[in-house]
């Protein structure tokens, strides 16, 4: 499957050659049960890759991509190995003096094809399926689905603290988590404004988008305060460059100088989430 994965036959680019893909329908055994029978199954393998999920998980493995590159220079390293780093070892029992294969000392070094691999493989992502009259674009699409509801639970449980719960009747326990659904449900709304205010696809091939995170989101409209002045007027503190983007997306002119109260009600009006 790998030497499939990197051969470039058969992959359709986009436009901007930032994301390319293929597929194959292919027929495998399976075992059914705790005993030897089995059974031949069709199945679709999709396999994508995505320029934006390439530089991810190059800056997510930059320090260990330069552990490597340290070992290869200087091998004395690998004695104090991390364990992240054992499936690119090998392991050779070798005589120091003539370098001959016997029982003696035992030699890590690194496999250096097992790190290209591993390199090459960066930004790709393989999907199987029993859909097999279904689309590359629908298969992709369910995938990205199931990964967007999977960053909601975590929106839910650690941006908006869902959990650990601190209350104890039911009647609490509901209107906590009413209360995180509707918080989701807007920074969901206000993640769509700014991508339609941003020009970007809310469902894109190349993985879905957020705009802002929801932590960036939270964190802009919390530090945007208002601070009581004699005469009934405000203080408004310097939004936040992630702030300005939010009011830019819903037209709003964050340029309030020293609003009244009034004018400050008045924002409520221009906050509507539907295009």
């Amino acid at each position: 499957m790998k030497a499939w994965i990197l051969e470039e036959d058969g992959y359709e680019w986009n436009k901007e050659r930032t994301f390319k893909v293929k597929s194959q329908i292919r027929t495998r055994k399976i075992k059914c049960g705790d005993d030897d029978t089995t059974m031949e199954i069709t199945e679709k393998l999709v396999c994508f890759w995505s320029k934006k999920h390439y530089e991810k998980e190059r800056h997510e493995n930059r320090k260990f991509i330069e552990y490597l590159d340290s070992v290869i220079a200087n091998p004395d390293k690998l004695k104090d190995s991390p364990k992240k780093i054992e499936k690119f070892l090998e392991k050779m029992t070798v005589d120091k003096t003539t370098g001959e294969v016997i029982k003696a000392d035992t030699v890590l070094t690194i496999d250096m094809n097992k790190v290209k691999e591993y390199i090459d493989l960066m930004g790709f992502y393989t999907i199987m399926t029993s859909e097999v009259d279904k689309s590359n674009d629908e298969i992709i699409s369910k995938y990205h689905g199931l990964s967007r509801i999977e960053d909601s639970f975590r929106i839910t449980k650690s941006d908006l603290e869902g959990r650990p719960v601190f209350v104890r009747t039911p009647e609490h326990i509901n209107a906590h988590f009413l209360t995180c659904f509707i918080s989701l449900t807007m920074i969901r709304l206000i993640q769509f404004k700014i991508l339609k205010f941003q020009g970007k696809d809310t469902k894109n091939s190349d993985g879905w988008e957020s705009g802002l995170s929801a932590h960036r989101i939270q964190n802009a409209l919390l530090n945007w305060t208002a601070d009581p002045l004699p005469g009934g007027y405000f203080r408004i503190s310097k939004p936040s460059d992630d702030l300005v983007l939010i009011l830019h997306a819903f037209h709003i002119d964050h340029d309030l100088r020293i609003p009244t109260i009034s004018q400050l009600h008045s924002l409520n009006s221009h906050c509507q989430f539907l295009p």
